[in-house]
């Protein structure tokens, strides 16, 4: 039987995201195993399909990692213990108690959208955080190119820009032999 090819276009259609990792490392061991350094590129704004968001922005603060230095969230990649109503970080790999409203109603067929596999992009608004302002924006452009390739690089700037919010604030870094900031 032939195993199914990974398509990074369909998974960064689905979420919004291109992951340089198919399997999160489950231990500390498997992570100092990793060629390629674990990142990923997230497009902000981007419109998902319904069936891989929940419906709407979940209206409560997310849960985070108890470790001081980490705070990850609580995400589908998580290892959970139902019974003991543990989650684990998979950054820091620390062991994290449920909170109790999580605890009383979590099992392995009762999922919050958090830990729903589908889900891997999951919006929040927080009640506890007064609004910020209008999105910002930061360009950084490598001007060590052909002249070609910076004419198609600004068409490409000027068609994202003119998909922003009105209301954005818009900043461009270049760099090449000096950094400059416009």
């Amino acid at each position: 039987m032939q195993e199914q090819a990974w398509d990074v276009a369909s998974t960064e259609e689905q979420s919004g995201t291109r992951l340089s990792f198919h399997c999160w490392p489950s231990s500390r061991l498997e992570a100092t195993r990793c060629v390629a350094p674990i990142g990923a590129l997230v497009s902000p704004l981007k419109k998902l399909p319904p069936t891989s968001a929940p419906p709407q922005a979940l209206q409560y603060d997310p849960i985070r990692c108890s470790t001081a230095t980490c705070h990850a969230v609580l995400n589908p990649y998580c290892q959970v213990d139902f019974r003991s109503k543990l989650w684990v970080c998979p950054f820091c790999l620390t062991r994290n108690h449920f909170p109790p409203h999580y605890a009383e109603n979590i099992s392995e067929t009762n999922l919050p959208a958090e830990l729903i596999p589908q889900y891997a992009t999951c919006e929040y608004e927080l009640p506890s955080v007064p609004p910020a302002g209008p999105p910002a924006f930061l360009f950084c452009v490598d001007t060590c190119s052909v002249a070609e390739e910076l004419a198609e690089l600004a068409d490409s700037l000027q068609q994202a820009i003119n998909l922003l919010p009105d209301d954005a604030l818009v900043g461009l870094i270049t760099f090449g032999t000096n950094v400059q900031v416009h």
